[in-house]
């Protein structure tokens, strides 16, 4: 009778959390080796390095896919798993990014070598996944959050002036420049059924977690096992008042402040009045306007 794998796949991005990944690299490889699990390390090499490796890896010499790395990494290795003619499997993330916002918002591994533990015990638990479509047949999935607007223009920003090397102090630059830069936008908003315009909109997001990343709480209590996709926008604020909202986000204190609204839905359609920039987990997709997000609950198996 053919025994179950019992080697991890480790997916190890070097360049993850402006050098982050690369430092904590020599511990965890001392951490699993002193917890005599068996692995692989397959290093990513360039973008899409990682949801390739997910979509070939052979489900029968692995008994599951770890992401070494931060958001983006793990939403690669996630459409990886999704998209694999090989079947599902399950994973892990040792986090190792700038934001890390599907494990921090989840608190599910306080400190990487939670995550090492996590996979001795070999305990798992379904999460749920979010997808999103377009009418071009644009299809992808997220864990942690999605996002257009604002946060997504910064994304946008750090990639093209290639900031990322300077972690969440890129990002704070960028944000405060988007400050000046970013023009709001007018948007049509489909929850369940219930249609909503909204004018002025700065962000709309759809979150799978506490944490936007970075330590942006933005919607206190989401979690990847709700069974629901926690959205929420902020319209008809100025520049000045925007800033003041994201100050409240850290501390998760901008529920109920004016122009901030919230929800909960299985089914989200976005139609914004122009192309604005969007994000899945941090990392930036070009879809074609109106999109779709379905919450597909119980989807993958996380070890944690």
């Amino acid at each position: 009778m053919l025994q179950p794998p019992q080697k991890i796949c480790l997916i190890y991005n070097p360049v993850a959390g402006a050098g982050k990944s690369k430092r904590i690299f020599p511990q965890v490889i001392k951490a699993l080796e002193e917890k005599d699990i068996d692995f692989d390390v397959l290093t990513t090499k360039e973008p899409g390095d990682a949801e390739r490796i997910a979509r070939e890896a052979p489900r029968d010499e692995y008994r599951a896919l770890v992401s070494l790395g931060g958001d983006g990494t793990l939403n690669e290795v996630i459409n990886g798993i999704l998209t694999s003619e090989k079947g599902l499997i399950p994973f892990s993330v040792i986090p190792a990014g700038t934001g890390d916002g599907f494990v921090r918002g989840n608190h599910i591994f306080p400190h990487w070598s939670e995550a090492v533990e996590a996979l001795e015990k070999q305990v798992s638990r379904e999460i749920d996944v979010m997808r999103v479509t377009d009418e071009d047949g644009f299809t992808r999935w997220a864990v942690s959050s999605i996002g257009i607007g604002i946060d997504a223009y910064v994304a946008q920003r750090v990639l093209e002036l290639q900031a990322k090397k300077f972690g969440k102090l890129g990002y704070a630059i960028e944000f405060v420049r988007g400050l000046f830069s970013f023009d709001p936008f007018d948007m049509h908003l489909v929850a369940d059924g219930i249609h909503t315009d909204a004018e002025e909109v700065w962000i709309c997001i759809s979150m799978n977690s506490e944490e936007l990343g970075g330590g942006l709480i933005f919607y206190p209590g989401a979690s990847a096992y709700d069974g629901v996709l926690n959205f929420g926008y902020l319209s008809h604020g100025s520049r000045l008042y925007l800033l003041r909202a994201v100050l409240h986000v850290f501390r998760g204190t901008h529920v109920g402040m004016p122009g901030i609204y919230m929800g909960e839905a299985r089914t989200l359609s976005i139609h914004p009045s122009w192309d604005v920039p969007m994000h899945l987990d941090g990392e930036l997709v070009e879809a074609k306007f109106p999109i779709t997000i379905e919450i597909l609950p119980e989807s993958l198996e996380l070890i944690s």
